[in-house]
């Protein structure tokens, strides 16, 4: 009897570990130089609420860096806060209207090693409706000076019951020659992974904060 109570507490733990993990889960897979990061979160707000917060970021990517800082990169530490690894300097982006590209500049210091000016990095983000109220935001890298080789993403909202939806999320990375020296798997998750996770989280954030406006 007591065996199958242990047994059954166990087996509990695993699914109920399970089950929050499918709800909010930030994990990466490295393969052949290309870091694969996976986020999904569970949001408390209706997929028209989560789908005007990801217009929001679209256009403002595009026309108002400085308001994203406020909301959707807020706590990432891209402006040159202090980092013992690497530091981010994300100073402007720019929109071309006939060409669709976004061109974003900035600086990225390895701290007491190297500093990388004025890197620029041209990107494309596409927007993708479904008739199930699914959403997509996919962005490709065009070019990087130095340090992206190659760098696409998938931003999903996925409508679900009871006025709630979840975020996916998925990432595919390959740096240039010396980042790819320098950042290894442990390094990753300590410069990029959980900037990653924390993007996902403002999103959320923002879309349960309307979402509760409204009430």
């Amino acid at each position: 009897m007591i065996n199958r109570t242990i047994f059954f507490l166990f087996f509990l733990s695993i699914v109920l570990r399970a089950n929050a993990s499918a709800v909010d889960s930030t994990s990466t897979v490295y393969k052949d130089g290309e870091f694969v990061t996976y986020n999904q979160v569970m949001v408390h707000a209706s997929d028209s609420i989560s789908n005007v917060v990801t217009n929001d970021f679209d256009y403002q990517m595009h026309y108002n860096l400085d308001a994203l800082f406020s909301w959707a990169l807020k706590g990432l530490n891209l402006r040159k806060e202090k980092n013992e690894l690497m530091e981010f300097y994300f100073k402007s982006t720019s929109y071309n209207k006939d060409t669709h590209v976004i061109r974003g500049i900035g600086d990225v210091i390895v701290p007491g090693i190297i500093t990388f000016p004025h890197i620029i990095v041209d990107s494309k983000l596409t927007e993708t409706n479904f008739t199930n109220g699914k959403k997509s935001i996919h962005i490709d890298l065009l070019y990087s000076d130095g340090f992206l080789k190659k760098m696409f993403g998938t931003f999903t909202v996925l409508p679900k019951k009871n006025n709630t939806a979840q975020f996916n999320m998925e990432t595919h990375i390959r740096f240039g020659w010396f980042f790819n020296i320098f950042i290894t798997q442990n390094r990753f998750k300590k410069i990029m992974e959980w900037r990653l996770k924390r993007f996902v989280h403002n999103l959320k954030d923002e879309a349960e904060s309307r979402e509760n406006k409204q009430r």
